[in-house]
């Protein structure tokens, strides 16, 4: 697998996939893609847990749906960009760490990586109604050269 971040201002995260290679992201993400990219969308990848998982990961903020793209056959390539502009960084996940990222800031990762729901609340959130979530991740073994990039 290899990946590499295009641009400034609105970038865009490309990568290249070794047959039978996968990245997964939420629905709606992707960009483009080569003909050898396969898609399947799951409720269950990243760490979905099943059922709960799902309820925890819409009440965050995310999606219903982790989609999969997988080279089938031959290299493939493809691409997620950012929907506002900012940045792209690619953060190494490794055994026993685990991140905190807003819920619009997770892009794609590995299928390695688990995902999971996390909820702040402060005092604030409670006078003013607003509650912030994020998802965590954490991986138990992530390849090496692997990222899950955050815009």
């Amino acid at each position: 697998m290899q990946s590499q971040i295009v641009g400034t201002t609105m970038p865009v995260l490309e990568f290249i996939l070794e047959p039978n290679e996968s990245i997964i992201s939420e629905a709606g993400e992707l960009s483009w893609m080569s003909s050898s990219i396969q898609m399947t969308t799951h409720t269950q990848m990243g760490g979905g847990g099943g059922l709960l998982g799902v309820i925890q990961r819409v009440a965050g903020g995310g999606t219903l749906f982790m989609t999969e793209y997988r080279a089938a056959g031959s290299r493939g390539e493809l691409a997620f960009a950012t929907k506002v502009p900012g940045h792209i960084l690619p953060v190494e996940i490794g055994r026993g760490h685990e991140y905190m990222i807003h819920r619009h800031g997770f892009l794609c990762a590995t299928p390695q990586v688990q995902i999971g729901v996390g909820f702040q609340q402060s005092l604030g959130a409670g006078i003013f109604g607003v509650t912030a979530s994020s998802c965590s991740t954490s991986a138990d073994k992530a390849p090496p050269g692997s990222s899950s990039p955050a815009s």
